[in-house]
């Protein structure tokens, strides 16, 4: 068979066994995905060029759509899904505010006395619209050469105060390039968004008055405060009290956590750091018993392990696991002080019987059975809900220009319709992907699926084969 005719017999778009290509790309609860469905689907619809990338990409999301729709085929509410896994940290979460409640003692009365006197002295969303002069430390300066430093700013300020203008010894002196150019203007800011020294100085000055020359790590700043802005406690004293109450509470919090640690030994174990960061690095989808049992963070009555470290590695949000692969070691064992520190809370906290009553498990869990159900619909992977009580297809209809895997014009109605077109949305670039965050590894772990990476080459090579017979003058699709 030559590959025009090869090409037609597949024309299919994802078939449902390996009756043509090089095998299978993926398996999933049953279904196959060959390769050449995938380089087919590739061809047809992707407005990308075809790389391992884009085949990755097409055979993760192949595996996951199809695990999520076969799971709504047989069960359309996913009642009997399980999402412990999707609802553990919010139940935690919960059962650590009850402990915080029952343990922490701090005095939260702010009288208003001691609220104005705060509130004059702190200024909080006060703005400030200042202007500075920089005069930079050179490189590996000594006692010598910031001395001379600050004797150069000194001068300027007495310049200025003298009537020189702002603006013009700015533009001439300063070494903040950017704020020279507007004069010296820094612009208008909160507290908080300048260096410390910077910050602290601004506030404390008068509108209109200058400032003596502040250190910081750069040099020397001469600064001119040019506006202030500051709201009426009686605006902001509620949100300001508010604040002051929180801050009270998360020092006692800190105290009774500092306590806990103490009296229970909490610290990492052997070369916990460096296990971490090879979890992180490669996030095997298993450990074996043992290595899953080895201890990374040990207190009197309890431990926390590698297993427990790599499952909050698969379900963390983006981000977690680079940032965890790229940190310090210092950086690292806070981390690991912290999630170790959380399960030894919540083992106080069950000491204590202040998990939340089975009543409201069950309506967490119902809440996140929903938000899996509502998603599945926004991708198109299950039924939408009628007017009448019914049920009909939930996939948008493609345009004319773009025919769906099954047909022009009908809705898909199987889970495997359902997977396909949702693909062709993406891939044709008429639906953005939609993240399914925790579900993935829960669906993982509930399915049977695989994707053997090995065959990533052999789809490239089929789109190849096929972009080749379309540019020899025929069709890919037709014998």
């Amino acid at each position: 068979m030559n590959a025009r005719v090869r090409a037609g017999a597949c024309l299919a778009l994802l078939l449902p066994a390996a009756a043509c290509g090089d095998g299978n790309l993926a398996e999933a609860d049953g279904r196959r995905f060959t390769v050449d469905a995938a380089a087919q689907l590739i061809l047809d619809h992707s407005t990308l060029p075809g790389d391992s990338q884009v085949v990755q990409v097409v055979a993760e999301l192949w595996v996951d759509y199809t695990l999520l729709a076969r799971h709504l085929e047989a069960d359309t509410s996913l009642t009997s899904l399980d999402v412990d896994d999707l609802v553990r940290q919010p139940l935690e979460d919960e059962t650590l505010a009850r402990l915080s409640e029952e343990v922490v003692e701090a005095d939260t009365v702010v009288g208003d006395d001691e609220l104005a006197e705060r509130f004059a002295a702190e200024m909080p969303g006060a703005q400030a619209t200042a202007s500075q002069i920089l005069v930079l430390f050179p490189p590996g300066a000594t006692n010598r050469q910031r001395d001379s430093v600050r004797a150069a700013a000194v001068g300027l300020r007495e310049q200025i105060a003298a009537g020189a203008d702002f603006a013009v010894m700015a533009e001439r002196f300063s070494a903040d390039r950017g704020s020279a150019a507007r004069g010296g203007s820094l612009g208008t800011f909160e507290r908080g968004q300048m260096l410390p020294a910077v910050d602290s100085a601004v506030f404390g000055l008068r509108p209109g008055a200058l400032s003596q020359p502040v250190a910081t790590d750069l040099g020397y700043h001469v600064l001119r405060l040019e506006r202030l802005e500051v709201p009426e406690l009686a605006e902001a004293g509620a949100e300001f009290r508010r604040r002051i109450q929180m801050e009270r509470l998360a020092e006692a919090e800190a105290a009774y956590i500092a306590k806990l640690d103490s009296t229970s030994g909490l610290a990492l174990v052997g070369d916990a750091r460096a296990v971490a960061r090879a979890l992180a690095e490669t996030t095997p989808a298993r450990l074996s018993g043992r290595a899953a049992r080895r201890s990374l963070v040990a207190w009197s009555d309890g431990d926390y392990t590698a297993g427990e470290f790599l499952d909050l590695i698969r379900i963390s949000p983006a981000g977690f696991v680079e940032s965890v692969a790229g940190a310090s070691d210092e950086e690292l064992e806070t981390v690991l002080r912290s999630v170790a520190r959380r399960e030894l809370l919540l083992t106080e906290a069950r000491g204590r019987s202040l998990e939340p009553a089975q009543a409201r498990v069950d309506s967490v869990r119902t809440a996140a059975r929903a938000t899996v159900l509502a998603r599945a619909r926004e991708i198109g992977l299950a039924a939408a809900v009628t007017g009448d009580g019914g049920t009909e297809a939930a996939a948008p209809s493609p345009p004319d220009s773009v025919a769906a895997p099954d047909s022009a014009t009908a809705p898909a109605t199987t889970a495997e319709e359902r997977v396909d077109s949702a693909l062709v949305r993406i891939l044709s670039g008429r639906q953005e992907v939609l993240p399914l965050g925790a579900v993935i590894m829960l669906l993982r772990d509930q399915g049977d699926w695989r994707i053997h990476q090995t065959r990533i080459g052999a789809v490239l090579a089929r789109l190849e084969e096929l972009r080749s017979a379309i540019a020899g003058g025929g069709s890919a699709g037709l014998p």
